[in-house]
């Protein structure tokens, strides 16, 4: 396999379709050496992270702006720049890779560009500078920490620059794999001993009582000892609180309404213990079948999944103890993760999805009986989908109201900002940005 061809085809497959980074490397690279699947995978996070960092010092050498070119042309030169500025491949070997990947792919018309620009990069790539810090720090951080221009403006309208910055930052580095230890068969301890030799550390996430971090793992997170076992899954922390937010119990009626793969849906299942019920909705056929394949790797019984509109739901309206709205959503909170989705969404995605997010908050308002509870959240940061769509719905549903269960743990407390509302930080907790709100529905309403 040519790691950097497949490199190639992994861009231009996230810019024809829908499917997630992590399916088409998979897809890409699941067959492929080690060293050589290394590579690859290296070369397209190293595009995906600093993609708008890359195109600036390309547009230095070009006579139009990077995204006037033909795509595969675009995708070469972001290759090779990225190997010129951000590894350290030879300069005479960063061209006349390029090239032959030019010939070998549709950029091969562009091969004398990509030639005379990448020859330019190599030599004066740490002459160009960045944008001037000045009246336009969005512009400046978009470039530096490579975010788009209107996602920083988001975070500068509601958190101070140096919040921000840190932000961002993080972004840039490889978080670690975190997992979400199923207590049902093993105990946190016991996994980091079994999995200590599979990375460079292994240790326990503070945020909830069943993660676990692996710095640096050696090999993909489906090989790992006891997986196949469902001994874990694959969550990132500010996930897995999202359970304990809910605060759901043994003997409680609870439904999940986007339960898309399952993640949320076996962690409910595990606090439940097996008793009551639990119900999981998705509209996607290809998510359900993902779904009950998790449970049934983690051996989750009784769960009851049904696919479909959850605003269509029917036969449980004002009777269920609890109700997970794990709304769809940009996603930006996990750009660190998965840095494709920063190139994915544009500026007025925020406000199609709160219409969607506040019909689903809205649906989960109805099926909760008095006395119940809904947790809205989010995995993203924008103002929109997150305090705008729950002061929304709490201006239309008055028996609704902003309350944190009393027994919260104290670590989850400390992200309860002075809005009432619950977030993480990539910078500050070693995991992705979420959003919640913890809405109950007031009894005799």
């Amino acid at each position: 396999m040519d790691p950097r061809r497949a490199a190639f085809q992994v861009l231009r497959d996230l810019e024809e379709g829908p499917a997630h980074l992590d399916t088409i490397l998979s897809r890409r690279l699941s067959q492929a050496p080690a060293r050589e699947r290394a590579f690859a995978s290296h070369l397209v996070f190293s595009v995906l992270r600093n993609r708008e960092y890359l195109d600036h010092l390309l547009a230095a050498y070009l006579d139009r702006p990077p995204h006037k070119l033909d795509r595969p042309v675009l995708a070469v030169l972001r290759l090779g720049a990225a190997e010129a500025a951000l590894m350290s491949t030879p300069d005479h070997a960063v061209v006349d890779s390029a090239v032959e990947l030019a010939k070998a792919t549709p950029a091969r018309r562009g091969r004398k560009l990509v030639n005379a620009v990448l020859r330019q990069v190599t030599e004066s790539w740490r002459e160009v500078p960045l944008p001037p810090d000045g009246k336009d720090p969005a512009a400046r951080l978009a470039v530096e920490y490579s975010h788009p221009a209107w996602m920083v403006g988001e975070l500068l309208a509601q958190w101070p620059r140096a919040q921000v910055e840190a932000w961002l930052k993080a972004n840039q580095k490889q978080p670690p794999l975190t997992l979400r230890v199923n207590l049902d068969k093993v105990s946190r301890v016991e996994l980091a001993k079994r999995l200590k030799a599979k990375a460079e550390k292994v240790e326990p996430h503070l945020l909830t009582p069943e993660a676990l971090m692996l710095i640096k793992p050696g090999i993909p997170a489906a090989k790992l000892p006891g997986f196949s076992q469902g001994l874990f899954s694959m969550q990132d922390a500010a996930a897995q609180a999202m359970g304990h937010l809910l605060e759901v119990g043994p003997g409680m009626d609870v439904a999940d309404i986007c339960a898309g793969t399952g993640g949320k849906t076996g962690h409910l299942a595990g606090i439940m213990a097996g008793r009551g019920r639990l119900l999981a909705v998705d509209p996607s056929p290809g998510r359900i079948t993902a779904l009950k394949a998790n449970l049934a790797r983690l051996e989750v019984t009784g769960v009851e999944v049904r696919q479909g509109d959850a605003r269509e739901l029917v036969g449980v309206t004002g009777v269920l103890d609890r109700v997970l709205v794990d709304a769809p959503c940009t996603g930006l909170g996990v750009a660190g993760r998965r840095p494709d989705v920063r190139w994915r969404r544009n500026p007025t995605d925020p406000e199609r999805l709160a219409v969607l997010q506040l019909e689903l908050a809205s649906k989960a308002a109805d099926l909760i009986k008095p006395g119940g509870a809904m947790l809205y959240c989010t995995c993203t940061v924008t103002q929109a989908e997150n305090q705008g769509v729950v002061s929304e719905l709490l201006a239309q549903r008055p028996e609704l109201r902003l309350e944190w269960p009393h027994g919260l743990a104290a670590i989850l407390k400390t992200h309860i900002g002075e809005d009432g509302f619950f977030r993480t930080f990539p910078h500050k907790d070693q995991a992705d940005a979420f959003f919640a709100a913890r809405l109950v529905k007031v009894s005799g309403s």
